[in-house]
């Protein structure tokens, strides 16, 4: 009776790893899911990119103060696209983009950044009256620099881990 209970525990164990294995887009990989073992290295692998990806050891505390929670972690993505994608931005847009969250909780983010030198005002003249001025901000060159070296540490860890898999 046990040696059957054992031997359907490994055919559902089994039915479970070819069907992970048959939805798992395989394009960017550059190896073969092709035993149990590969596929729970390659899922611990994974995780522990996602884990170690949320903390910043070895950054600037403008990168802690951002992974601290979703909500700020969330707003400095969207700071980094717009700022990739278009330069300078208006607090309105960072709103409208993350409607998830209130107005307030996100101007309040976006101040306490400006405060702490984390982003910055880029003032630019509205039409030809100087005085007047519409502002937007972008990231300093602290977060840039602190945001591309935490990327590039984390996607690098990640290569070297998955090179061993083959």
């Amino acid at each position: 009776m046990k040696k059957n209970l054992k031997i359907k525990k490994n055919e559902r164990s089994f039915k479970n790893y070819q069907k992970i294995v048959s939805l798992i887009d395989h394009s960017d990989l550059n190896f073969k899911i092709d035993s149990e073992e590969k596929l729970d290295f390659l899922l611990k692998s994974i995780n522990q990119f996602v884990i170690q990806r949320i903390e910043a050891l070895q950054s600037d505390d403008c990168l802690t103060y951002f992974l601290q929670n979703i909500k700020r972690y969330k707003i400095l993505l969207c700071i980094m696209d717009t700022y990739t994608n278009s330069g300078p931005t208006y607090k309105e847009e960072v709103i409208k983009k993350l409607r998830i969250y209130s107005y307030k909780t996100i101007s309040n983010i976006l101040d306490d950044c400006l405060e702490r030198g984390y982003i910055k005002y880029v003032n630019t003249p509205f039409s030809n009256n100087s005085k007047r001025k519409i502002k937007k901000f972008s990231p300093t060159s602290i977060l840039i620099i602190n945001y591309i070296n935490w990327i590039l540490q984390h996607v690098g860890t990640l290569n070297r881990t998955l090179k061993v898999i083959k």
